[in-house]
């Protein structure tokens, strides 16, 4: 419990966000209906479960098997960066992130990689492939709920998100080809029937997130395991995201309300570029996923705000949530200089990415 009242004081975004909140609360523009519950939710529920997960030893028995296939630091990169792209398609961004992340600080234990570029590409990767699928983040759940929107109408759009896999040398550079130490094939760290059951539990976590099962019975899954199988783990679990988020949905409710911003908000949903350029703007500042919730009631243009939240996840370390958990894991496994350089390396390459797609949206500018 000392551990972690200690990361929540030492959280100064989460303590400024919590005031702002507080504010809100006293003036009396606070709504408590703003917060997206499954949402927050289906978060708890995977920082739990990749929590427990780790804490019995299952990244590294799993950082083992990578270097022991990876012939060369390229290649263990490189299937590290292909992981992040087409695994987030099917298991969302944030658990991409929270599982790859721990792993990746696994596997530089054992070999010299930069760890800056790597975990920032990393990241860049899991949002790409992420938007390039219908339940690949929880923004395209919402977009498809919103609108009603069909999968035949969505997949041409989101293809357009496929092209990124051309940028993949980007996260090689200045790797050599020299060959890693022979590695031996790592043993399971725990015994086949509870990975049967943590498997199982996984499983009916991730159907939370597609909304197969309520995304509540989802987290008290993952508590039941966490329990269960290794209760240390919800020591490990950080809960200061979840509640980071929660702050943002307030706010954003907050917001929505102000006369002066609806009025802007219909005017930006006036045409596809005005949407387009206002979903990735304003996520910059309050992450993807609440920018949706805050634009969609303004607009028709459902391929702009898409493809805006989409693009605006590349930028600040605040504009998707997946972006924020990659930043607060290497704050906590990394030195203050360390994660200020991170902090440097991953801002220069997100602008990039994110002025390089502008550019790409411009064939859809008619939808």
């Amino acid at each position: 419990m000392t551990t972690i009242f200690k990361k929540l004081t030492n959280d100064y975004f989460l303590i400024l966000t919590t005031v702002i909140v507080c504010l809100l609360a006293i003036s009396h523009q606070l709504s408590w209906q703003s917060l997206n519950f499954p949402t927050l939710f289906s978060l708890a529920a995977l920082l739990v479960l990749v929590s427990t997960w780790s804490q019995l030893g299952l990244l590294d028995y799993f950082a083992q098997a990578i270097l022991a296939r990876a012939k060369t630091n390229r290649q263990a990169v490189l299937f590290l960066l292909l992981i992040a792209f087409f695994g987030s398609m099917f298991v969302t961004n944030d658990v991409t992130i929270l599982t790859l992340i721990p792993l990746f600080f696994v596997i530089v234990r054992q070999i010299d990689l930069p760890i800056a570029r790597t975990v920032t590409f990393i990241t860049i990767y899991a949002n790409l492939g992420s938007a390039a699928s219908p339940f690949g983040n929880p923004q395209n759940l919402y977009l498809l709920s919103y609108y009603h929107w069909s999968l035949n109408h969505f997949l041409p759009t989101a293809a357009l998100l496929l092209t990124g896999l051309i940028t993949l040398p980007l996260g090689l550079i200045g790797l050599n080809q020299e060959p890693l130490p022979q590695q031996d094939q790592p043993t399971l760290p725990i015994k086949k029937g509870t990975l049967t059951w943590l498997v199982l539990g996984t499983l009916a976590v991730l159907s939370s997130l597609l909304g197969l099962i309520p995304a509540f019975f989802g987290l008290i899954i993952a508590l039941i395991l966490a329990i269960t199988i290794d209760r240390q783990s919800l020591t490990t679990v950080d809960y200061g995201v979840v509640w980071l988020i929660a702050n943002f949905f307030l706010i954003v409710g907050a917001l929505i309300r102000l006369p002066q911003l609806a009025t802007f908000l219909k005017w930006a949903g006036q045409s596809f570029w005005q949407t387009f350029i206002t979903g990735a703007l304003v996520s910059q500042g309050l992450s993807n996923v609440p920018t949706v919730a805050l634009l969609a009631p303004f607009t028709s243009y459902k391929v702009a705000l898409f493809l805006g939240v989409s693009v605006g996840g590349f930028g600040t370390l605040v504009a998707s949530l997946a972006n924020l958990l990659a930043y607060r894991q290497v704050r906590h496994l990394l030195t203050r200089q360390d994660a200020r350089r991170f902090f440097i390396v991953f801002t220069g390459w997100n602008l990039l990415f994110l002025l390089g797609s502008i550019a790409l949206v411009w064939p859809f500018r008619q939808f």
